[in-house]
């Protein structure tokens, strides 16, 4: 969060309480519905979060507090290559599952 922007989208304040509530409600409808999807579970509870959600985060995204994130990709650190100039993926080292039971889960593939 440090690097992020806090953006108000109206400067009318009562407005923006009822947005920041709507995304409070649309958060909680949308998880819900995910679990609800997890489950297997389609029926009517399901339809219902996700009409909440619908109807309740576009009101959010206009007129609430967001927060944004402007990401600089120009720096080292999104190079997708190394300083021998072989891309990463190629450096990749596979993982194999061997056994919970064993102290040791996980052994190198070389």
């Amino acid at each position: 969060m440090k690097d992020s922007v806090k953006v108000n989208q109206t400067r009318f304040l009562p407005l923006r309480w009822l947005a920041n509530l709507c995304g409070e409600i649309a958060g909680w409808s949308i998880l819900k519905a995910d679990y609800l999807d997890e489950d297997n579970n389609h029926g009517l509870k399901y339809n219902i979060h996700g009409k909440i959600y619908r109807y309740t985060w576009p009101i959010y995204y206009r007129w609430g507090t967001v927060f944004k994130i402007d990401w600089d990709m120009s720096s080292k650190a999104w190079d997708d290559y190394d300083e021998n100039g072989i891309p990463y993926w190629e450096n990749f080292t596979e993982w194999d599952f061997v056994d919970a039971e064993t102290d040791d889960a996980f052994r190198v593939i070389r």
